[in-house]
């Protein structure tokens, strides 16, 4: 069965050709994430020849408020891949003025994206959970992967009743709120990814193939075995995104 890493800063580790390498050497299907649509075509020229490796263009909502004249670059990059991300909204910051140009960023980048019908969007929502939700709406045209999510189970069932997906890492495995997440919902919704190299895992960054691990503990939060919950994952990344 093969690996799906739906959410990875590739470009972001300081070993980034010996990841890469490891990732086509693994066969770990790996959507690598960027943070501002100017470091998009880079990343592209760097992946061109891999195998496994599919480019999103982002622009992270922390970046919003220094990056939003970056949105007409994004908008023209938009033909170039399917993926998108890491976008969405982040509330750590006690700004309204720049929550209100995360909301305004991601606003344009939802009514960009959903004129193509097919994009698949890696969405950020720390602390945000309910907007990002109430944004994306109802019949949204494309695939919405809440990534690391971490709001409220109401939120959750708000968002499994919308269609949308969630990617789940080792941190999330590791921790009793993520669990409990998790455990919440549908496994006909879950998908993987590692948010390396931001998250930790044997004290070094995570990289794709650890992906094995992640299946390994939702196999465990299921009760099923391994190659079960490996099944389930391959055959929620054909229905969201391949089948598309």
């Amino acid at each position: 069965m093969q690996l799906v890493d739906t959410h990875c800063h590739l470009d972001l580790y300081p070993d980034y050709g010996a990841v890469l390498a490891e990732v086509e050497s693994a066969g770990v299907c790996t959507i690598a994430m960027t943070n501002t649509p100017s470091v998009f075509r880079r990343c592209a020229d760097l992946t061109r020849d891999a195998r496994f490796i599919h480019v999103a263009l982002g622009l992270h909502p922390q970046l919003a408020a220094t990056r939003e004249h970056e949105l007409g670059l994004l908008d023209g990059l938009l033909p170039a891949t399917r993926y998108i991300g890491e976008v969405g909204l982040d509330y750590a910051t006690q700004s309204l003025t720049e929550r209100a140009v995360q909301r305004r960023v991601f606003g344009i980048v939802l009514e960009q994206c959903a004129l193509f019908g097919d994009k698949v969007l890696s969405v950020h929502s720390r602390r945000a959970a309910a907007d990002v939700v109430a944004m994306i709406g109802t019949g949204y045209p494309g695939t919405i992967i809440l990534h690391w999510f971490s709001g409220r189970l109401s939120v959750l069932d708000r968002a499994v009743a919308q269609g949308c997906y969630f990617s789940a890492n080792p941190a999330m495995l590791a921790s009793g709120t993520g669990r409990r997440i998790l455990a919440a919902l549908p496994s006909e919704r879950v998908l993987t990814e590692t948010d390396g190299p931001f998250v930790i895992v044997k004290g070094r960054p995570a990289r794709p193939p650890d992906i094995a691990d992640v299946v390994a503990d939702l196999a465990s939060l299921w009760k099923v075995d391994t190659a079960s919950a490996a099944r389930r994952i391959q055959e929620n990344f054909r229905r969201a995104v391949v089948a598309r």
